[in-house]
This record gives C-alpha cells, sequence and structure tokens, in this order.
C-alpha cells in the first residue's frame, strides 16, 4: 500500500474553523475511561545533612494534589470546558476521598468503583525548593524522590463485570470514549475488547492513550502513542521518515484502526489515516520548539483535546491540530498542567498572525 504524505504549514491551516471548534468546546460529552492516580507534592527547603544518614533535611513548607493518568486526562478535557466524566477504580481508603474531593473540585463526575483489596493509586513527589516565600522572584525547585503507592493487579471478575455494566448503562450519555492505559489493571485485555466491542454498537469512536500492548485496543477508532512506545512496540528505531511511515503502516495494521497519531516531541506529530488503496500521512511540526519547559503531562493533553475536538465532528487533521497546539501551551508551564478554551484561542490568534506576517 502507497503512503501519500502531507507536510503541514501555517498557511494549510484553517484558524477560523479552529477557533469555531474551541468556542463549542463546551457542548461535548465525554466519557475517560482508564487507571486513575492522585499525585502528591510535598514541597520543603534544605536545611543540612542528616546525622542519621547521608541524606538532606528538608524543612516542610507544603502539600499539594494533582489529578494524575487518567484523571488528568479528564483534568484537561474539564479545563476546556467539556462535560466530561471519569470512570475508574480507586481503593476504599481516605487518599480516594481526596481523589474523589479532587474530581469534584474540577468539573468532573467520578464514576468510581471501590477495591478494599487494593490501594488507591499514589504518587509522591518530595520536592526541595530554594525558598519558602512563593513571592520570592525565581524559585528553583529540585524533585529528589518520589514514592508510587500502586497495585498493578488485575481486577477481579467481579470488579471487571461491573466497569462494562456501568458502561453500558451509561453509553448513551456520551459523545465519545477516551481510553487511559496506565498500566494499573483496569483496561485488561478482555476489559479493552468488551469496552470497544460496546461502543462500536452505539457509534461512539473510542481513541487510545495507552504506552504499549497497542494490539488490546484492535477496532478502537485512533491510538495516540508517542514515538519511543511505537519503537518499543515494533521492535526498531525511527530514523528516517521511512522508518516513520513503515511504522505507520505497520501500526494501523496491528491495531486495524482508522487513525494512529503519533506524537514525536520536537518533531511534532505524524497523523496516519486509511483511506481506498493508499495510507495518508500528515506530518504536523511543534510549533514552539524554544520555549518548551516540561512535557510532563503533555501526552494527556494531545489525547484530550484531539478526542474533545473529534467529539464535535471535526476532522482527523483538525483535532490533531488542535492537539499539537494544547499541548504547545502546557509544555511552557512547569509540572503536569492544563489548558483552558480562552489559552487556547490566544494561541490561535497568534499563530494566524504569524501566517499573515509571512
Amino acid at each position: 500500500m502507497q503512503v501519500s504524505k502531507q507536510e503541514i504549514s501555517l498557511d494549510k491551516i484553517n484558524f477560523e474553523s479552529l477557533k469555531s471548534l474551541v468556542k463549542s468546546f463546551a457542548k461535548a460529552k465525554v466519557l475517560v475511561l482508564g487507571d486513575v492516580i492522585l499525585d502528591e507534592y510535598l514541597r520543603g527547603t534544605p536545611e543540612r545533612i542528616s546525622r542519621e544518614a547521608p541524606v538532606i533535611i528538608l524543612q516542610y513548607i507544603n502539600s499539594r494534589y494533582a489529578l494524575g493518568g487518567a484523571a488528568n486526562a479528564a483534568h484537561n478535557l474539564a479545563a476546556l470546558e467539556a462535560k466530561t466524566s471519569l470512570m475508574g477504580i480507586t481503593g476504599k481508603d481516605e487518599i480516594a476521598k481526596t481523589f474523589k474531593n479532587e474530581c469534584e473540585s474540577k468539573n468532573i463526575e467520578a464514576i468510581i468503583l471501590e477495591d478494599e483489596s487494593r490501594p488507591t493509586t499514589l504518587k509522591t513527589r518530595v520536592v526541595s525548593s530554594s525558598s519558602s516565600d512563593p513571592d520570592a522572584g525565581t524559585v528553583l525547585k529540585q524533585q529528589v524522590l518520589r514514592i508510587d503507592r500502586q497495585s498493578k493487579a488485575s481486577l477481579s471478575e467481579e470488579l471487571s463485570l461491573a466497569i462494562i455494566e456501568k458502561l453500558e448503562k451509561n453509553i448513551d450519555s456520551f459523545d465519545i470514549i477516551l481510553l487511559s492505559d496506565y498500566a494499573s489493571g483496569v483496561l485488561s485485555e478482555e476489559n479493552s475488547k468488551k469496552i470497544i466491542e460496546i461502543a462500536n454498537k452505539k457509534s461512539k469512536k473510542v481513541i487510545v492513550d495507552s504506552n504499549g500492548n497497542f494490539q488490546k485496543y484492535r477496532g478502537s477508532y485512533c491510538l495516540t502513542p508517542n514515538q519511543p512506545d511505537v519503537e518499543a512496540t515494533l521492535g526498531r528505531k525511527l530514523k528516517s521518515e521511512e522508518d516513520l511511515f513503515a511504522a505507520g503502516k505497520d501500526l494501523l495494521e496491528l491495531v486495524q484502526a482508522e487513525q494512529i497519531l503519533v506524537t514525536r516531541g520536537a518533531k511534532g506529530m505524524a497523523l496516519f489515516s486509511k483511506a481506498e488503496s493508499e495510507i495518508n500521512v500528515d506530518l504536523i511540526p511543534a510549533f514552539n520548539i524554544a520555549e518548551v519547559f516540561d512535557v510532563s503531562g503533555a501526552g494527556d493533553t494531545v489525547s484530550a483535546c484531539f478526542t474533545l475536538a473529534l467529539a464535535l465532528g471535526a476532522s482527523n487533521l483538525e483535532a490533531a491540530l488542535l492537539g499539537n497546539i494544547a499541548a504547545s501551551i502546557v509544555v511552557r508551564k512547569y509540572g503536569t498542567a492544563v489548558t483552558n478554551c480562552e489559552e487556547l484561542l490566544t494561541e490561535l490568534e497568534v499563530l494566524s498572525k504569524k501566517l499573515l506576517a509571512i
């Protein structure tokens, strides 16, 4: 099968159409289903080396929580004003209560099942700060330790059945489904197969954000892997454009999806689409390479914005462009961050003015 490529430049982008989509985001109803995580950031200032062991003593300043994993994808959607629901598993513990409170504060409907046999996934990052004063100008921060409390065991048959039943009961309430796989057991091969079958029967597109085992998502509408995960799956490095195109063809065959959106960091994105006798590839550049500060959570931003645009009838290319531009905003922020409609509209305006200046 032949490959037909198109390199996307600013002059090929309909900015007015993209702006119109962003202004309609609040109309979309999106379900995120997958592995939920609560991130904890514990901050302190270094005092001295401990006499008990060769480690730094940090004087505690504060702690904060943030939504992670599938919940971060949901946070991205809610921040873009979509009606957002989140389905997943927590433990039956105090962390689960904190997690649900965080969801409520972000306008996310939490459809959460509890499993007494496992803890709510909590990832604690201990951060050393150069100052305890938040108004002290430039404050240097360094993560010194991360502690993960997490079970990767498969769900019980009872819980798996409960997840499927919840989906069947609620699926008509959603326009589209985003599966977010962080390898914590919710999206097992059997569960994934059933979820996709249920969605396809209801003509609901399924978008998948996963870092491996792509085969279990056969029949989904689109996968959004990054290039390192593609290389790991196929067992080879993508050193040239020809390598990239061959990988896209192989992934489309492997997953039997309509689309594959490969995120490539500073090299942008590649959107692979099936046509009758060929595969179309849209090569989308990164628009702000010089301004990247932190790529944490950028993949969640891409998949969330891409999914949201598709829910409103955007073309695959329009959806990918909005995902690309949304990610270009969050990578300028430190830590796992989200963007909003106002920032996205502003960025579209900036890019459209760059086009006029060309």
